[in-house]
C-alpha cells in the first residue's frame, strides 16, 4: 500500500511540475516599440511603458520585470521608466 502511495504522489508532483514549465513558456508577453514607447499584450507587469530602449519592436517576444524587461530574441534588457497598468 506504500508502494501505491508513493507512486501515486511522484506522478502527481510529476504533472505539477510540467504545468509549471508549460505555463510558465506559454504566458510570454508581447512587446510593440518605437522609440521607447511600449505597448504590451499579456505582461502581468504592465499594458504601455516608457523605456530607454529606442529599438522598433513588432509582435517581439519578451520577459517582462517589475522595473524592466528582456527581448527573449536579443537578451537585452530594457529598463523601464514610466508605467502604465490600466486595462
Amino acid at each position: 500500500m506504500k508502494n501505491v502511495y508513493n507512486l501515486r504522489m511522484k506522478n502527481f508532483l510529476t504533472l505539477i511540475g510540467l504545468n509549471m514549465f508549460i505555463f510558465s513558456v506559454a504566458n510570454g508577453a508581447i512587446a510593440n516599440c518605437s522609440n521607447g514607447q511600449c505597448e504590451f499584450s499579456f505582461s502581468h507587469h504592465y499594458t504601455s511603458a516608457k523605456t530607454h530602449c529606442l529599438e522598433t519592436l513588432s509582435f517581439e517576444q519578451v520577459d517582462t520585470q517589475l522595473l524592466s524587461f528582456t527581448i527573449l530574441k536579443t537578451g537585452q534588457e530594457c529598463m523601464i521608466i514610466e508605467s502604465n497598468n490600466e486595462n
